[in-house]
């Protein structure tokens, strides 16, 4: 097999010497562009902020440097020069023929970090390679020619053969320092990005002062997809409405929808807003200047990348704190600190209407009470200062109900009477992969692959809880970016999961180890537990366990910033 890719390879440019040398390099360069490639893929993923590629390079040195790789072309370079010692016949093809064979090796065993999902080329990524292409190119010719300028002074070797040599050390050379070069790359096109940046801000914030329309603006720690999904569907019963696609909450991706998307006869521009550090909210918020402001929930979710639970509550409050004098801002009253929100809000004279579930004596604009929540649904009552309605839904989940409400009060806002709200209700399905039931093979897959946090986990396996059957498997990289709190937060989740589970699926072995701990500290077997490196290995875990009838809960997907490959 081996001997008909080499055939294969050296028939590609032709049967001359330079042609079949070109051919020879292809293998071990494709390598290097693929790494090249996906380092550009993570820092797309870390949003292409340096001061997060250095920390995830820093945390991933095994991944970043290819030791593997490195040693096997540190041979071939070895081999080289012992074949310039030796002044045997046909020596730089003994050694193209060495390289090649090695090139195709390490191509077909690749790891490549692209699982979950793909590099998007954007204009700013097209940017990012030309400039990381010119950089490796411009490293490859320089050491390449050193290694070779040396080579030369100490061995009397045909130049083809010093050419090879020299060829295999420089991309290593290459190789290994990928991330550097990539990161000198994204720091060099900072200053550009940036004004690029402030010109589509700028363009969106032209846009936004001509729209008609009424912006809703929806954030949490978590729910605010939903939300926004049900919110949306509700007044597109009666109104034009556009909403953010899903994925987009960031404020360059809200910028180019706003920007090439977002039309005058749209009515409503329901828009999810995300944030990864303080300001955030608030910079999108000048372009948007949204009436209405949904605050979900605010938990520990990101509680690595702000610090303290107190900086979190205040970048929520960026919303509320930009809505206008006769702006409305819809809260969670079952939520403590979005509670404490609302009371600030309220003393700087804003306008709040609390929603939640319950029968206390709060003051409560939209209330549920008499939830019935089972495996196809819930139902419950809705009082409202407009009337009373039953809701009835196929959504899943007690947390899902309060999105429904907080979606309903945004909806009676904007002029829709109870009745035909209830009877949107009744026609919602599951906003994509969170909490989305699909049936296949005869088995029950609840997805709800959203950056899970400590309550939503615990909401989706008591929804799991909920069903009967056959096994109830939970897949699981347990939860991240909850700083100091998250290997105890992962023990309780595996605990949790020990009291509902038949069998758990690890993803990530040693991000998985407090949710092992976990499930072991509650007495479940360890013949229970299996462990996938990645996500792309879960589907060879299953085999052996999944029966028709099992019911799989697939609670969170960690970027693939998190693979591991050990």
């Amino acid at each position: 097999m081996l001997g008909q890719s080499v055939t294969r390879w050296h028939h590609v440019l032709g049967s001359s010497l330079a042609g079949r040398a070109v051919a020879t390099v292809l293998p071990c360069m494709a390598v290097v562009v693929a790494r090249h490639l996906d380092l550009i893929y993570v820092t797309q993923l870390e949003r292409y902020n340096s001061a997060r590629l250095r920390g995830w390079v820093a945390r991933h040195w095994g991944i970043v440097l290819d030791g593997r790789g490195a040693l096997i072309q540190v041979a071939v370079v070895g081999i080289g020069i012992l074949l310039a010692r030796l002044a045997l016949p046909f020596s730089g093809v003994v050694l193209y023929m060495v390289w090649l064979t090695a090139g195709i090796w390490l191509s077909a065993r690749y790891p490549s970090l692209q699982v979950s999902q793909r590099l998007q080329w954007t204009p700013r990524t097209i940017r990012l390679a030309a400039v990381t292409g010119v950089l490796a190119v411009a490293a490859l010719i320089v050491t390449s020619w050193l290694i070779m300028a040396v080579l030369s002074q100490l061995l009397a070797a045909p130049r083809l053969l010093l050419v090879g040599i020299g060829l295999v050390a420089g991309l290593c050379v290459v190789s290994e320092v990928a991330a550097g070069t990539i990161l000198t790359a994204n720091l060099g096109l900072a200053s550009l990005e940036r004004s690029i940046n402030q010109r589509f801000y700028a363009q969106a914030t032209a846009r936004m002062r001509q729209y008609p329309g009424e912006v809703i603006g929806i954030t949490g720690s978590y729910g605010k997809t939903t939300t926004k999904f049900i919110a949306a569907a509700l007044l597109q019963r009666r109104y034009s409405v556009f909403k953010t696609p899903d994925g987009v909450n960031t404020t360059m991706g809200i910028v180019r929808v706003v920007r090439e998307t977002l039309q005058d006869d749209h009515r409503f521009f329901v828009v999810e807003v995300a944030a990864y550090g303080p300001g955030e909210i608030r910079e999108v918020c000048e372009i948007l200047r949204p009436r209405l402001g949904i605050l979900t929930a605010v938990g520990v979710q990101h509680l690595e990348r702000f610090g303290t639970p107190e900086r979190i509550a205040e970048a929520k409050y960026e919303l509320i704190a930009s809505l206008p004098s006769d702006g409305l801002a819809i809260v969670n009253a079952d939520d403590p600190v979005c509670l404490q929100l609302a009371e600030r809000a309220r003393r700087e004279g804003r306008r709040v209407l609390l929603y939640g579930i319950g029968e206390d004596g709060r003051a409560l604009g939209v209330r549920g009470k008499d939830v019935k929540l089972s495996s196809k649904g819930s139902a419950f009552r809705v009082e409202t200062e407009q009337g009373i309605a039953m809701f009835e839904t196929r959504l899943l989940g007690g947390w899902n109900i309060n999105n429904i409400l907080g979606a309903t009060a945004a909806a009676l806002e904007c002029g829709m009477p109870l009745e035909e709200i209830a009877d949107g209700v009744k026609a919602l399905t599951p906003a994509p992969k969170r909490l989305e039931l699909r049936e296949e093979g005869g088995v029950i897959k609840l997805i709800d692959v959203a950056n899970a946090n400590p309550r939503g986990a615990q909401m989706a396996l008591e929804v799991l809880d909920q069903f009967e059957g056959g096994s109830k498997i939970l897949i699981t990289p347990g939860m991240v970016e909850l700083g100091q709190i998250e290997a105890e937060e992962n023990r309780r989740l595996g605990r949790a999961a020990a009291a509902v589970c038949d069998y758990v699926v690890l993803v990530g072995p040693q991000q998985t180890q407090p949710l092992r701990e976990g499930l072991r500290e509650a007495g479940f077997a360890g013949s229970r537990v299996l462990v996938a490196r990645h996500a792309g290995e879960v589907a060879e875990c299953l085999k052996a366990i999944v029966h028709e009838g099992d019911i799989l809960l697939y609670e969170n997907r960690l970027p693939d910033t998190y693979l591991e490959f050990a």
